[in-house]
């Protein structure tokens, strides 16, 4: 019966809030618009930042909800670890978007908050000091999961390193086009993106 809420956990991950706010509020679809993307970044460029910040906590609260409720099934750590995957699985490859979707950064910090609030904030006040000095929203996605590999053994939390190491790989490689453009130095800043 479990293993039920895994495929849950991906449907909920599915669930493209970026698409349906951007829409709603101000009848912009953007995956045709600004980045393509339909993660909160687009969304607050596109839409204003309200707005933004509302998909933000959607796509957040999705990955938050589906390990929640799996710490309350089962103990089996295993579990909790795929159901983490299986929502920021559905963000990335959406089922209603024809197995495309946005980068999995929030959902990704919304799985992780059940598992170790400590950990993760270090990594999430380290992101938010890299877009203030960077003003790259996607240079400071990278360092947050990137900078989990650190937090965890230091905070004694070895048991969610593989997780932390999968989920790393799986942002990386969603951000591969944000990483070549970083490299040539043509990705849009922050402060200067108002499309």
């Amino acid at each position: 019966m479990i293993y039920l809420w895994i495929l849950a956990s991906y449907l909920l991950g599915s669930l493209p809030f970026g698409i349906i706010i951007a829409q709603g509020c101000k009848g912009i679809d953007p995956r045709a618009a600004g980045s393509g993307n339909p993660g909160a970044t687009n969304v607050a460029r596109l839409c204003g930042l309200p707005w933004g910040a509302l998909t933000l906590a959607c796509d957040l609260l999705k990955g938050l909800l589906a390990v929640w409720v799996s710490l309350r099934l089962t103990p089996e750590p295993w579990f909790h670890s795929a159901c983490a995957l299986a929502v920021v699985g559905g963000h990335i490859k959406s089922c209603f978007l024809g197995f495309r979707g946005g980068k999995g950064v929030a959902t990704t910090i919304g799985a992780l908050l059940p598992l170790g609030i400590a950990p993760l904030l270090c990594a999430v006040l380290c992101c938010l000091a890299v877009i203030a000095l960077s003003s790259y929203v996607s240079l400071g996605s990278l360092t947050l999961v990137a900078s989990l590999l650190m937090f965890y053994p230091l905070f004694d939390r070895l048991d969610l390193l593989p997780l932390a190491a999968v989920l790393t790989a799986v942002v990386f490689w969603t951000h591969r086009s944000n990483i070549g453009r970083l490299r040539r130095g043509e990705e849009k800043s922050w402060r200067k993106s108002k499309n």
